[in-house]
């Protein structure tokens, strides 16, 4: 079997953005979107999910300019968003997963596990009162505040899908949306062997408690205000029983030394099969999601909002999951022709798509990504069968490392501090 097309993909979309049944329930009263206007239903899901970070006019002249040569005020477009829910983003990220579990062959496995992870991050909101109420703020030392939200992410580090997403509150608890999230995929039931993977702030008995309650696998590093049985286990693997109100848990706890000498504590349900160097390797996998924040701020711009309301700004963080979730079918597919195009050649390096100019190139052409019903449109060999693949293309040194730095620094794109 095959990976998923990214041509079959983009014709899926818009298939369901084009349909009246994904319309009558995106939008929010049942008389949107009934007239003729300027800029129908579909327009607006286009427009949202290719904006960039210039000015909202200047993007909507240059949209629909391309279009039939006329444009819409960004008076007019923010009023017709509002009748949209941002739901509607969720359910095509919903379509794009869905498809890419029932018709991709080729799903990475870890020895058989899927592996997911989930972290949360700040998002930098537009600093309007209404979107501080709503999400909450936080202050500097000038005693400002700033609207920010809470992103959270359940990610497939290995097949680079962002599977769930939501921007909360920023002051909510990380701890019980993980909690939520684990016991939201326990109930889709279609990942039956699957490893979860969490950092540092997560672990907790309930948390445990959780996992097993849901018969699911996880491997998370704890800190040293762990519970009191994990933190005095420092033999290199070892079981321990952690026993609170009258329920009692058996948990294996090994030590890694890393290269710098720091000593990694590791909590998990996985049995002795895993080695200490298997435990290693795996959790390690799980930079994958801080990477894939990293390309949503800085790449898909999440934090560049196209508008100013509460509905806007859950649009836009939707909008930008789908983009990145896009990109990753269209990275796996990149990958096979470079690797493809490289047999047989005697290579100093290997030699890996560009994502960035990827995500930048689907923003670009997303309406030529959606509506063309040719494979070989201009749009789909630009970025997906031709040159410009091995042209951007960057080559990876094989252990390379960096010491890390714990100082806060900013990020010279956004204004969030990662």
């Amino acid at each position: 079997m095959s990976k998923l097309n990214i041509f079959n993909l983009c014709r899926t979309l818009s298939e369901t953005i084009a349909s009246t049944s994904f319309l009558e329930t995106a939008r929010k009263i049942a008389t949107a979107f009934i007239r003729k206007r300027k800029m129908p239903f579909c327009d607006i899901i286009y427009f949202i999910a290719s904006a960039t970070n210039r000015s909202l006019q200047s993007e909507l002249d240059e949209y629909f300019f391309k279009k039939d040569g006329k444009t819409v005020s960004r008076q007019a477009f923010s009023k017709s968003r509002e009748n949209i829910k941002h739901e509607a983003f969720i359910d095509l990220n919903d379509v794009l997963i869905q498809k890419f579990e029932r018709e991709d062959g080729e799903i990475a496995t870890y020895r058989g596990y899927r592996l997911f992870s989930a972290d949360g991050t700040l998002i930098d909101l537009p600093n309007t009162p209404t979107l501080q109420e709503h999400f909450g703020a936080s202050s500097n030392a000038t005693d400002k505040f700033f609207a920010k939200g809470l992103g959270i992410a359940a990610f497939d580090v290995l097949n680079k899908l962002t599977v769930f997403a939501e921007l909360y509150r920023y002051d909510d608890s990380e701890k019980r949306r993980i909690l939520d999230i684990i016991d939201g995929f326990n109930a889709l039931g279609c990942y039956p062997k699957s490893i979860w993977l969490l950092d540092r702030g997560y672990p907790s008995f309930e948390l445990f408690c959780r996992f097993g309650k849901n018969a699911q696998n996880f491997l998370v590093r704890v800190s040293s205000q762990s519970l009191k049985e994990i933190n005095e286990a420092n033999e290199p693997d070892q079981y321990v029983s952690i026993t609170r109100k009258g329920v009692t848990l058996r948990l294996r706890v090994v030590n890694i030394i890393l290269p710098s000498g720091e000593t990694e504590k590791l909590v998990t349900s996985l049995s002795d099969d895993f080695t200490l160097l298997d435990l290693a390797e795996l959790y390690a996998k799980r930079w994958g999601i801080e990477t894939n924040y990293l390309f949503l701020k800085r790449k898909a711009a999440v934090e560049v909002f196209t508008g100013e309301t509460v509905t806007a700004v859950l649009q836009d963080f939707h909008a930008a999951i789908l983009v990145l979730n896009i990109a990753a079918i269209a990275h796996r597919e990149q990958e096979d022709i470079l690797q493809e195009g490289n047999k047989g050649k005697d290579l100093k390096h290997t030699y890996h798509p560009n994502k960035s100019k990827l995500i930048a190139d689907i923003k670009r052409d997303f309406v030529k990504l959606m509506i063309t019903n040719n494979p070989l449109h201009r749009a789909f060999k630009q970025f997906v069968l031709f040159a410009n693949i091995r042209r951007y293309a960057y080559h990876a040194e094989p252990n390379r490392r960096f010491k890390r730095n714990f100082k806060t620094h900013r990020c010279p794109h956004t204004k969030s501090t990662l």
